[in-house]
């Protein structure tokens, strides 16, 4: 006659398989009542939700331009928030963040005759930061041939060399900060919160993010990005 301690070791094993057949079994009843749900919403031309791969969601921020002991810059900037960076023509240019390219301009088409307000910066990119914000640079002289749309960035990355491209009568880089809207647009584009307090910072080594200020700018004008894109010259952006 077995012991007691093996009759009870062989109780517990036929119970561990009983709760592991079960829960196998209804496992595969859920699977089965899910996939069924699926193809039946696919059926009435439902669209199921995509899940994008995992990217990250914040980004270290540097100087725009390579020679940060050169460049200058001012508090003040014509009629909206942007501001100028002065180090010199052909001064390197870089990525502020990481960050994905949204936008590369290499013919300078602005005409003083017309002034299309959409191709002022002349030669420019735009990038959207990991971070969500959109950050353009404008009056490039040359731009890097081999950056494109859609291409990932890395900070510090050449995007090419200051110029006077556009509407200016001087070498400078024109740095603006803004949500990136869905459509062409110019007017959200140039620049929507101040840039010299991110680039003061970030001079001294400070990660100072223009998240949150950017994410009140855009609950503060819900309609921004469409009144933007409904201008006359936005598809000319």
């Amino acid at each position: 006659m077995p012991s007691t301690m093996n009759w009870l070791t062989r109780v517990m094993a036929i119970v561990a398989l009983a709760f592991t057949t079960a829960n196998g079994f209804v496992e595969a009843i859920v699977a089965y009542v899910e996939g069924a749900s699926v193809a039946e919403q696919a059926d009435r031309g439902e669209q199921q939700p995509v899940t994008d791969p995992p990217r990250p969601t914040t980004t270290p921020y540097g100087l725009p331009i390579a020679d940060v002991d050169r460049a200058s810059w001012s508090t003040t900037h014509s009629t909206y928030p942007a501001t100028d960076i002065f180090v010199g023509c052909g001064a390197t240019l870089v990525s502020p963040v990481h960050g994905t390219v949204l936008e590369v301009r290499r013919v300078d088409s602005w005409d003083p005759a017309v002034d299309n307000p959409a191709t002022r910066g002349g030669r420019s990119v735009a990038i959207r930061g990991f971070d969500g914000v959109r950050y353009y640079l404008a009056h490039f002289a040359t731009i890097e041939p081999d950056l494109a749309v859609g291409q990932t960035v890395a900070l510090g990355q050449a995007l090419g060399t200051m110029g006077e491209s556009g509407r200016t009568s001087a070498c400078h880089l024109h740095f603006s900060i803004s949500p990136p809207c869905p459509g062409k647009e110019w007017s959200v584009r140039r620049g929507v919160v101040w840039p010299y307090p991110y680039l003061d910072a970030w001079r001294r080594g400070e990660q100072f993010s223009p998240v949150t200020e950017v994410e009140r700018w855009v609950t503060d004008h819900p309609t921004a990005c469409t009144d933007a894109m409904a201008d006359p010259f936005a598809s000319d952006a």
